[in-house]
């Protein structure tokens, strides 16, 4: 085919049309001339649940990701693996970064559909710390950033399809053409055939019956002298708070894949944001966390203090008088100023300006809610956004303050690897945007097992049994969507 005149009839995918063909050509050619590495190439679709995507273009040999806020119509589905980013110990972000910004500058874009995450996106997240050391974790790296082979996206008004390609493999132009249309037909396919996918619909069971009848277990009678030392610890001054997780492993009893699951949370806890990471070969680590990190945009970073927790009543009346004992309660209070002070002191280098309310707001899920206060900030010119994702993690809602001083003692008073748990997850693009969450309200699947993960502030007035039924009610979803009983 010759680049410049249209001699041959090409199979347009997608919604292609002539002058979006010429230009595609235009820029293989481009691309070649300038020597890229990477190229990314963006067309617009019908609206299609990228959920139903990732369930038709599942390959569990390769990457597979998914993002989604129900509430904000806005998901995320991604699969293959073109290049991964990878870093450990305490240099991983500033490695990440350097990695992400050299592929950021190596690669051409092509945006065929007028969005602004439309090109180059980087997908992935980060362990709860800089080393692991389990083999349940043996596929995920500290941290780790990859860039797919293709890529669904969809908010409240628009969709498109991405498709990510090593421009090394190819020396003439038309051929890289050529391989651009071939991969958008490729996603073609995986999207028609989403479009007849339907998602059974599943009773959402508590599952409290099940962790009450573990209480009597060897994980229960090691976590009260957890709690009592880090009391101890507390009295002593070695920290103010820390907060300490537990693992809850159930055998799965069949082959559900995590897409299931995923679709269970996603309808029952809409106002959360859902997230999948699966690794090549291995597991799979998903949840339905309530807690954003940060989320980014022109300079502007909109992130959260959540910390405090208090069951849902069954009834309006009940609700109203647990949100109040939630509201007034000494030590939710101030396990959430801790978290405020603690944010505000780690922003305060990297941004012009700060505004919060200085009185939390109910945050209500389904099975929980939380005290809640929303912080805006305003970044200086020169921050990045792995630079305040480093700075924010961990929250003291997941690790403690001082932050260091807690950090100190986590593995110490837990008998568990956290992986990923309570670790960023997300992702960004070159312009700056993205989003990360704090992983909690989450779980790693394995061929035959299923590992669940929640934690609990512990400060100076933690009685041990409320803390072990918190993390019960925390427990509770991933159990439910999983439908174990």
């Amino acid at each position: 085919m010759n680049s410049d005149l249209l001699t041959e009839e090409v199979d347009l995918p997608l919604q292609m049309d002539e002058s979006t063909q010429k230009g595609l050509q235009r820029f293989a050619k481009e691309a070649i001339q300038q020597n890229a590495s990477y190229v990314a190439c963006t067309l617009p679709i019908d609206l299609i649940d990228p959920l139903s995507c990732l369930q038709t273009g599942w390959q569990a040999q390769t990457f597979n990701y998914y993002w989604e806020k129900p509430s904000e119509h806005f998901a995320i589905a991604a699969g293959g693996e073109l290049l991964s980013l990878s870093a450990e110990g305490s240099g991983r972000f500033g490695s990440i970064n350097r990695q992400y910004k050299k592929i950021s500058n190596d690669t051409a874009v092509f945006k065929g559909a007028p969005h602004a995450y439309a090109g180059l996106m980087f997908l992935g997240g980060f362990s709860f710390f800089d080393r692991m050391n389990d083999s349940r974790w043996n596929s995920f790296e500290p941290a780790s950033l990859t860039i797919p082979k293709w890529l669904v996206f969809r908010d409240d008004k628009y969709a498109f399809v991405t498709t990510f390609t090593d421009v090394n493999r190819f020396n003439e132009s038309t051929t890289l053409f050529d391989h651009l249309i071939s991969s958008f037909h490729r996603v073609e396919q995986i999207i028609e055939t989403a479009r007849s996918v339907s998602f059974r619909d599943t009773t959402f069971k508590a599952g409290n019956g099940t962790l009450r009848s573990h209480n009597s277990l060897p994980a229960y009678q090691s976590w009260i002298p957890s709690v009592k030392q880090a009391k101890q610890f507390i009295r002593t001054n070695e920290f103010d708070k820390i907060v300490l997780a537990r693992r809850f492993s159930v055998p799965k009893k069949n082959d559900q894949q995590a897409v299931d699951m995923l679709h269970n949370l996603r309808m029952h806890y809409p106002g959360c944001s859902c997230f999948l990471v699966h690794q090549p070969k291995g597991n799979s680590f998903l949840g339905t966390t309530p807690e954003y990190l940060g989320s980014f945009h022109n300079n502007l970073l909109l992130t959260e203090a959540l910390a405090g927790s208090m069951e849902r009543g069954g009834t309006q009346e009940e609700d109203t008088m647990l949100e109040n004992k939630l509201r007034f309660s000494p030590k939710n209070k101030e396990e959430h100023q801790f978290v405020v002070r603690d944010i505000r002191q780690r922003l305060q280098s990297l941004t012009e300006s700060i505004y919060y309310d200085h009185q939390p707001r109910i945050k209500k899920l389904s099975n929980v809610q939380h005290l809640n206060t929303p912080i805006r900030a305003h970044l200086k010119d020169d921050t990045d956004i792995l630079s305040v994702v480093e700075q924010l993690h961990p929250t003291p809602a997941v690790g403690g303050y001082p932050r260091k001083e807690a950090m100190n003692y986590i593995r110490g008073l837990e008998d568990f690897e956290r992986g990923w748990y309570a670790g960023p997850v997300g992702w960004m693009t070159p312009s700056g945007s993205g989003e990360f969450a704090v992983a909690i309200r989450s779980g790693l699947l394995s061929k035959d097992k299923a590992h669940f993960f929640a934690g609990c502030g512990i400060v100076a007035d933690s009685d041990p049994k409320e803390e072990w039924e918190e993390t019960n009610l925390k427990l509770s979803p991933m159990l439910s969507a999983l439908n174990y009983d």
